[in-house]
């Protein structure tokens, strides 16, 4: 009779082997979640043409629209990283989450990369005009934002820079998904709304069945600094793969210097998929109104670099004086350059 270890070794030494030849082509992975605006698109794009296969990094994207989610996401683990506003990952460190930023991720310009916009049937012509409707006792509130984020601190440096005193409670309505903020711009259920690119080209020119939508560009930012994304790590993740992390940022900046250099027709071609996927989730391309892609200008992405150290001051001292938080985190604390070199 054969005995049962005789049995049993040479199964274990078989599932051993198996296991060996089942995890052998597995690639390390990094989870990574994104906002859904232009300054995502060379990780997008990256993801879409498997650059970082190629590199040897599994980058898995997990789409979170809503603001809220992605940061809960960070805060419990789901995600390793990702790349968010300034704002945002300032006030996720003064509320205990242990992150780090690595580097910018996108640099906007003030040339209508950002826009107040309001509907032209409210009769809005002004910013004056539109923060008197809430004066006037209307029920809805005159600007719609994302809370506590770069648009919040781009509104506000704006309407202080023309001598409003800004008070948010009147003034400001909070929505956490921009997507959603941008169909109850389109359908009127706000007077107003500050939007990001490619919310407002979309909208611009999406073909309604009542003809095109008339929008106000009541500002576009002009004379106002506007801060960059950032890209963040959990710093457990950059103390135990710091390897990982490296070889995701060289294959970050090789995807720059390919969307900087390739034709617009290549990057509409090899990456709208992706794009839609982000901005739109649930939009085929077959769904996209014709003629639409033509209307979205590509940006010209800058090298990654090192978050400069009065933007961070900047937005702490406004996130204290907002009542967002009281801490004052430190900026070498919470930035490394080590990726970078």
């Amino acid at each position: 009779m054969v005995s049962i270890r005789r049995l049993i070794l040479p199964f274990l030494a078989l599932l051993i082997l198996l296991t060996c030849f089942a995890t052998a082509d597995e690639l390390p992975k990094i989870r990574m979640s994104l906002p859904p605006v232009m300054g995502s698109l060379p990780l997008i794009f990256a993801q879409g043409w498997e650059l970082f296969e190629q590199e040897g990094v599994d980058v898995e994207l997990i789409g979170l629209s809503d603001n809220q989610a992605r940061n809960l996401a960070l805060v419990t683990g789901a995600i390793d990283g990702m790349i968010c506003d300034l704002p945002t990952a300032v006030l996720l460190v003064t509320s205990g989450t242990d992150i780090v930023i690595t580097s910018t991720a996108y640099q906007p310009e003030a040339d209508g990369n950002l826009a107040l916009l309001a509907q032209s049937y409210f009769k809005i012509e002004s910013i004056a005009d539109l923060l008197a409707h809430t004066e006037a006792g209307n029920t809805l509130k005159s600007i719609a934002i994302t809370p506590m984020s770069d648009l919040e601190y781009h509104i506000d440096a704006l309407l202080t820079s023309l001598g409003y005193l800004v008070n948010q409670e009147k003034d400001y309505s909070y929505w956490y998904d921009l997507l959603q903020l941008a169909t109850f711009l389109s359908f009127g259920s706000v007077y107003a709304a500050v939007l990001p690119e490619p919310y407002i080209t979309y909208i611009s020119n999406y073909p309604y069945p009542e003809g095109p939508l008339e929008l106000v560009h009541l500002s576009d930012f002009e004379g106002i600094d506007l801060l960059p994304s950032v890209i963040v790590f959990r710093r457990e993740v950059i103390e135990e793969s710091p390897e990982l992390i490296k070889d995701f940022y060289t294959t970050y900046q090789d995807t720059i210097t390919m969307i900087n250099t390739s034709s617009r027709e290549e990057l509409v071609e090899m990456g709208i998929d992706e794009a839609l996927s982000l901005f739109f989730p649930g939009l085929t391309t077959k769904a996209v109104p014709e003629g639409i892609l033509d209307s979205f200008a590509i940006p010209q992405f800058q090298p990654l670099h090192m978050l400069c150290k009065e933007q961070f001051e900047d937005v702490v001292n406004w996130a204290n004086a907002k009542g967002y938080t009281w801490k004052h985190p430190s900026y070498e604390e919470m930035t490394t350059d080590r990726f970078l070199q």
